[in-house]
């Protein structure tokens, strides 16, 4: 459904008192989508994994062919593998799309 979509990452609040807010927008783009786990797989184009903190809620925009579609959610895994820099995004409360007038 959003496989080979571009996406942005940004996060939104930070879980830990004395963690780092990130402020930076990540650009992504998505490998699968399983909405039976309610996860989202992405590749991190430019940004460094260690960057990305599994403590932080994120915001995700998908720019599918019908239009910008956002959720909100946690990164709950990453790594490395033969594709790139992977990023496990676990979705929060379903996707909505942005109307734009």
């Amino acid at each position: 459904m959003y496989e080979a979509c571009s996406a942005k990452i940004r996060m939104y609040r930070m879980v830990l008192k004395e963690g780092r807010f990130d402020e930076k927008v990540h650009h992504c783009s998505v490998i699968s989508y399983k909405p039976e786990e309610e996860c989202i797989y992405l590749i991190a184009e430019d940004t460094e994994l260690t960057e990305f903190s599994q403590d932080g809620n994120y915001e995700c925009r998908i720019k599918a062919p019908d239009g910008e579609e956002t959720c909100m959610g946690v990164i709950t895994d990453r790594y490395w593998n033969k594709s790139g820099r992977i990023l496990k995004f676990r979705i929060k409360n379903g996707f909505y799309k942005n109307l734009v007038n």
